[in-house]
């Protein structure tokens, strides 16, 4: 997994449910004076002694939960979305922003499965979730089920790029290169940004034998992301630079999921 989606949590005092204690404003005044001035430490002492005059408050827990995901205090993260969850039965966020956790930070692919397959249940039209579990899944090596989470996805937002490239790479390591150039085109065509996209494109037309497409789709990926040492060896692979013996031949690599 690329990396855990941060939540920006960007907020005013002006959002946040009143309380009718002195106290507990003070420290909220403080926790939006620290997070800001990016003291998570200080930001995350100001929640606790909130929390500590409220204690029921939905949107503390995840305000907590947040930033020790931010802090990569992961555990405690998961302990803070548990909270939430037993304040929240129904919040549908919580349980995908915990899996996210569980999977990207703490390898704990089963158990953010059942937390995204409850999520899924409260709110089964959120296309985010289903991409979610398509990369869980992924990290399980539960390839055909993720191929199928990754299409919900797509179906439920047809714009979501990553759904539709998701489902190119892997049909792509699969070898069926006629149905995954059209999906990694259309995501290309959502985001032409998507550097990644490209490179999975050029593989799939050098195995086509389509080169000089593929040389293209190479040097696209490599203006987009010019430091990344694969996509440049692919270029000059495509271009006969290097000698295509079995140890240089262009391959299939796994890539970190976004």
């Amino acid at each position: 997994m690329k990396s855990i989606a941060f939540l920006l949590l960007a907020f005013s005092l002006a959002t946040i449910l009143p309380v009718g204690c002195e106290d507990a404003n003070y420290w909220l005044s403080q926790i939006k004076s620290d997070y800001n001035n990016g003291s998570y430490s200080l930001a995350l002492q100001d929640i606790d002694e909130y929390l500590e005059i409220n204690s029921s408050d939905t949107w503390a827990w995840n305000f907590k939960a947040n930033l020790l995901r931010n802090m990569k205090r992961y555990s405690e993260a998961v302990d803070g979305f548990d909270q939430l969850i037993l304040l929240d039965g129904s919040n549908a966020q919580a349980y995908n922003d915990r899996a996210l956790i569980l999977s990207g930070g703490m390898r704990q692919h089963e158990e953010a499965l059942n937390s995204l397959e409850t999520a899924l249940q409260i709110n089964p039209n959120n296309a985010n979730y289903w991409f979610n579990k398509g990369m869980v899944l992924e990290n399980m090596e539960r390839n055909e089920e993720a191929l199928q989470a990754y299409s919900e996805a797509a179906a439920l937002n047809s714009s979501l790029d990553r759904a539709w490239y998701r489902q190119g790479w892997l049909l792509a390591l699969q070898g069926s290169f006629n149905e995954s150039l059209p999906l990694l085109d259309r995501a290309i065509e959502l985001n032409s940004e998507n550097a990644e996209a490209w490179n999975t494109k050029g593989l799939v037309l050098m195995e086509m034998n389509s080169t000089e497409e593929a040389q293209s789709c190479f040097e696209k990926a490599t203006a987009l992301q010019p430091s990344n040492m694969d996509y440049r060896d692919n270029l000059k692979k495509a271009q006969g630079e290097i000698e295509n013996e079995p140890e240089n031949m262009i391959t299939f690599k796994s890539q970190p999921q976004s």
